[in-house]
C-alpha cells in the first residue's frame, strides 16, 4: 500500500508538472503568433515541444511553482487543525481585541528579535484596526525562556490581565538572568503573592499551555522566533514589520 501511494503521488506530480508546463508554453506561444490557434494537434505538439526543448529551464521554473504551491497546500491543512488558536479570548497582544484578522506571534523572553520588531508593529498596527497580533509563550532558546514563560504564564491563570501584561513588560525589557529571584521582585512589584504564583509555575495548566504551543510550533515546522501563524501561513524570523503587515493585509 505505501508503495502504491507513493508511485501515484510520484504520476501526480508528473502529471501537475506536465501541466504547467504545457500550459506556459502555450500562453507564450500564443500570445506570441495567435495564429498558432488554427494550427492541427499534431502541428501545435511539435511546437510546443520544440519550444521546450529549447528552453529547459521551463522545467526548473514549473518545479518550483509546483513545489512552492504543495508546500502552501500543506502548510494551509496543519495551520486548519489548530483553527481554536484564532478564537481563545485575546490576553496579550497588539491591536483591538475585535479586530477582524487575528495573527498569532510565538515568541521567547530571550528573543532579540522579538523585541526589536514590537516597536515597529504597534506604529504599523496604529493605521490597520483591522488586525490583531496575538501572543504566545514559545520557549526554546535557554531555561531562563522556559522559567520566564512559566512566570508569566502563572500570573496569567492567577493575576488580573493588568498584572499579566506588566510582568509580561518587565520580563520583556530584562537583560540579565531569567531566575526566580527577579521573578519575585517582579510580583511583588505587582502585588502579587510570590509563594502562589512559585507553585503555579509548576502546575499542569501552565505545563499544558507551553505544551501545546511547542506542539503546534513543531508542527508548523516553525525553527525560530518571532514566528507568525495566520490561517493560511506561517513566517519566522522576520523584523521587517511594515512586509509583514502587508502580507497579511494580501492574505
Amino acid at each position: 500500500m505505501e508503495l502504491r501511494s507513493a508511485s501515484m503521488g510520484a504520476f501526480w506530480r508528473i502529471g501537475s508538472l506536465f501541466r504547467v508546463i504545457a500550459c506556459s508554453a502555450c500562453v507564450i506561444m500564443l500570445s506570441l503568433k495567435p495564429s498558432m490557434a488554427d494550427m492541427t494537434d499534431q502541428e501545435f505538439e511539435d511546437r510546443m515541444r520544440t519550444y521546450i526543448l529549447a528552453h529547459p529551464e521551463l522545467i526548473l521554473e514549473a518545479l518550483e511553482i509546483l513545489s512552492e504551491r504543495e508546500r502552501l497546500q500543506q502548510q494551509s491543512a496543519k495551520i486548519a487543525k489548530y483553527r481554536d488558536i484564532f478564537d481563545e479570548t485575546p490576553a496579550l497582544g497588539i491591536g483591538p481585541n475585535l479586530a477582524e484578522h487575528v495573527v498569532i506571534e510565538f515568541f521567547d523572553y530571550r528573543c532579540v528579535p522579538c523585541k526589536t520588531l514590537h516597536p515597529k508593529l504597534q506604529i504599523v498596527l496604529q493605521d490597520h484596526p483591522n488586525i490583531r497580533i496575538e501572543m504566545r509563550h514559545l520557549p526554546i532558546l535557554s531555561p531562563g525562556s522556559e522559567r520566564a514563560a512559566r512566570f508569566a504564564l502563572a500570573v496569567k491563570n492567577i493575576g488580573s490581565s493588568d498584572q499579566y501584561r506588566a510582568v509580561h513588560e518587565a520580563l520583556w525589557t530584562l537583560e540579565g538572568p531569567l531566575r526566580e529571584p527577579m521573578f519575585r521582585q517582579i510580583a511583588e512589584a505587582e502585588n502579587l503573592e510570590w509563594a502562589q504564583i512559585k507553585i503555579a509555575m509548576q502546575s499542569d495548566a501552565v505545563s499544558a499551555r507551553i505544551d501545546k504551543n511547542r506542539n503546534i510550533a513543531i508542527d508548523l515546522e516553525i525553527l525560530g522566533t518571532p514566528a507568525f501563524v495566520t490561517p493560511t501561513s506561517v513566517r519566522f524570523g522576520s523584523t521587517e514589520a511594515k512586509g509583514l503587515v502587508a502580507e497579511w493585509l494580501n492574505q
